[in-house]
């Protein structure tokens, strides 16, 4: 299943257009398909002109809607998408963070996107240059350049991403830390995650929104931040997990086939080969020891 996660807001706010992207999903979502997507949308409790339930009990596919307070407005869109992820069907492999200003521009996306067997992966019609910032990713000089506010792009993510990693990455700009997360993924594990796809929507407006002043100081534009560096440490952190998950694997009943073998081969070349029937008489020792007390 696929869910699209995003937060609207239609008071004071020109560009958004809502109708416009639910009826281009009825226009390139195929009947059959309609149970394997859903719409999660989170609405400030002063937008006293967002639509009644009885706007969306008109689409042939699941629409939920949250409302709670503004907060920062744009600056508090993690935490909104954060709590979305969790309300989202336990079935949706896939999440599409996306605005109410875009729209769905060429049919078939969501069984393609379903057909995608990878447990990790970023989808984006266009594919950074990741390598190019190894080693140097936290240079300012870098940063500015490997940042993105992806603009006309709306990153579709593995929901297995979000699980392992928990949160999406402490500040509005998702694309910005999915960036962060992949030049990272890439200087430590040489990890890429990132699958091209066709374009299937446009945006229709909305630009130039994120970089009003903010509390946070993890926030990471094209213009500025992350100000504090501690930034880096977490997204490292989140690399880590994620490396570890596709090494070992995800499912908590059993472990990764295999997973033994390498452990132990580990433990092998931790030392010298020469040491290795000292510390295997060591352990029968510690073994026997152990037994008859």
């Amino acid at each position: 299943m696929l869910s699209v996660i995003f937060c609207s807001r239609v008071k004071d706010n020109p560009d958004s257009n809502l109708p416009r992207l639910l009826d281009s999903a009825v226009a390139h979502v195929a009947p059959a398909e309609c149970d394997t997507i859903e719409f999660l949308i989170k609405y400030d409790d002063d937008d006293n002109e967002r639509p009644p339930d009885s706007f969306f009990a008109r689409y042939p596919f699941a629409i939920r809607t949250f409302v709670w307070s503004r907060a920062e407005g744009r600056h508090s869109l993690h935490h909104a998408q954060e709590y979305l992820f969790a309300q989202r069907d336990p079935r949706s492999r896939f999440c599409l963070m996306t605005a109410d200003d875009f729209y769905f521009t060429r049919s078939g996306f969501v069984s393609e996107i379903l057909s995608i067997p990878d447990e990790f992966c970023i989808l984006g019609y266009t594919r950074p240059p990741i390598e190019e910032f190894a080693g140097i990713y936290e240079q300012e000089e870098a940063v500015r350049r490997w940042v993105v506010a992806f603009g006309l792009w709306s990153p579709v993510l593995s929901a297995r991403l979000i699980e392992v990693c928990q949160n999406f990455g402490w500040q509005a700009n998702v694309d910005s830390w999915l960036m962060g997360l992949s030049v990272v993924l890439y200087d430590l594990y040489k990890i890429i995650l990132w699958r091209t796809h066709p374009p299937f929507y446009e945006r229709g407006g909305g630009y130039g929104l994120g970089d009003t002043p903010t509390y946070n100081n993890m926030e990471l534009t094209c213009q500025k931040g992350p100000f504090n560096k501690y930034w880096f440490e977490l997204v490292r952190r989140q690399a880590r997990n994620v490396y570890l998950n596709m090494e070992h694997g995800t499912d908590f009943r059993k472990r990764a086939w295999g997973a033994g073998v390498r452990r132990l081969w580990r433990k092998v070349r931790a030392q010298p080969l020469r040491r290795l029937p000292i510390r295997i008489c060591r352990r029968v020792y510690r073994d026997i020891a152990s037994l008859l007390t």
